[in-house]
């Protein structure tokens, strides 16, 4: 095969690459009737997040109910990964993947995380609701930095003595909530 040939391939590849990454997934809507907020309940480095008929378990978090995706953060030389059904798909730093159920989508980002372990932010819905995990643990003192370093974000998952805690970000004063485990945070659509 020639070079000219070779070249023409990859920019096939390339651009089926592309088109499989732009077109999201499509998940069957849910038929009881979809709350307008949401929730999100700290689970041992894990947590489950609900929002408008979503469910996604992060780090190994366990649901009652079979969650429409599985999260896996990032760990030192490995990219997260999120699992829809028998799908499994490894997101590499500035790699994004969509999916939609019902009328909400949902856009999953691996972004460079402050310590250059790629954190995760979930954007629901057209801006409705955005929430960043990162992957390592963040020091009390850098919790204002979140907000300038993931700006839109407005709930941190934040890694703390082994546990996930919720920070909301874009507030005053620093609230962390999920000391109690089983207590969930609520939060309702922002309007940009």
């Amino acid at each position: 095969m020639g070079k000219a040939a070779m070249a023409a391939m990859a920019a096939l590849v390339w651009w089926a690459c592309l088109v499989a990454q732009a077109a999201p997934i499509r998940l069957p809507a849910g038929r009881e009737p979809v709350a307008q907020g949401g929730s999100v309940t700290a689970a041992a480095q894990g947590a489950l997040i609900r929002y408008r008929g979503w469910l996604l378990a992060v780090d190994g978090a366990v649901s009652e109910e079979r969650p429409d995706v599985l999260l896996t953060s990032a760990k030192a030389g490995q990219a997260p990964q999120l699992r829809v059904g028998a799908a499994q798909r490894v997101l590499p730093v500035w790699s994004a993947f969509e999916l939609v159920k019902g009328s909400v989508r949902l856009r999953i980002t691996a972004l460079p995380g402050p310590d250059e372990v790629a954190a995760l932010l979930l954007d629901f819905g057209d801006g409705d609701y955005r929430i960043v995990i990162p992957a390592t643990r963040i020091a009390p003192p850098a919790y204002p930095l979140l907000a300038q370093r993931f700006p839109g974000a407005d709930l941190a998952l934040l890694l703390q003595d082994g546990r996930r805690i919720m920070l909301p970000l874009g507030q005053s004063r620093a609230q962390v909530f999920g000391e109690e485990q089983a207590v969930p945070y609520r939060f309702t659509k922002v309007k940009r």
